[in-house]
């Protein structure tokens, strides 16, 4: 008499389900991926210290950029000093929960800074919650 055997199944890994999955988590990591806006159009060279600890800010702020030649952009569109209020107050209007950074180049005039300071205290901003953007510069890695 002659019993049914069972054919010996091939061990093989399904090679589909895993393709399938892949593109699902690739697809899921593109979506939720936060992409790094260039913070600047403008050639800046930022002011170095020594001395100064700090570390790097993942957090995203709106650039508030000052060059060399004191012209003024606000998240690289060029404004004139007398519209920055405006300009300011439209950005809050826009975006409530805006956080700014200043970049201001190393040869940018002070009275700009000032101006920029009062304008952002006229629309409600504390001028002390806007850092500023340096290089720190390891002592001996000149």
């Amino acid at each position: 008499m002659q019993f049914y055997r069972k054919k010996a199944r091939s061990m093989g890994v399904p090679i589909v389900p895993m393709i399938d999955i892949l593109t699902i988590l690739l697809i899921f990591f593109i979506v939720h991926t936060q992409w790094k806006k260039p913070q600047s159009l403008l050639k800046i060279d930022v002011p170095g210290a020594e001395f100064m600890e700090g570390t790097p800010s993942s957090e995203q702020r709106a650039v508030l950029t000052v060059t060399g030649t004191s012209a003024i952009s606000l998240n690289g569109r060029l404004v004139e000093m007398n519209e920055l209020a405006a300009a300011l107050e439209a950005l809050k209007k826009e975006n409530p929960g805006v956080k700014l950074q200043l970049d201001v180049d190393k040869k940018a005039e002070f009275g700009i800074i000032v101006g920029i300071w009062d304008a952002l205290t006229s629309v409600g901003i504390d001028a002390g919650e806007v850092p500023a953007r340096i290089e720190i510069n390891k002592p001996g890695a000149r």
